[in-house]
């Protein structure tokens, strides 16, 4: 294969394609002539670098006092309710774990 030189943005976009692809990594790689080793090896830093990037921080809601008191989290198309009373520690390891 020969070598040729993405940029990160070249490079975000050819994973966002490939995530949407539902192909798997030989099969999305072959055509665009892309090793798989290499994509895989990208694809993971482009991954890291974006987790050392991420503030930690997402939307929470507090619903309408009309309504039973839940706290919603919000990130991306996730949604996670819980009743407000719920320990912020256990909702913090939570939040942690997922993130790993």
């Amino acid at each position: 294969m020969s070598r040729v030189h993405r940029t990160r943005e070249q490079w975000r976009q050819l994973i966002a394609e490939f995530e949407q692809s539902e192909l798997s990594q030989k099969d999305f790689c072959e055509p665009r002539g892309i090793n798989p080793a290499y994509f895989s090896q990208r694809r993971s830093e482009l991954q890291r670098e974006a987790e050392d990037n991420d503030t930690g921080f997402v939307l929470a809601v507090p619903q309408s006092p009309t309504s039973q008191q839940t706290l919603q989290l919000r990130v991306g198309p996730t949604e996670l309710v819980l009743p407000l009373s719920v320990s912020p520690r256990w909702v913090a390891q939570l939040v942690k774990e997922l993130s790993a």
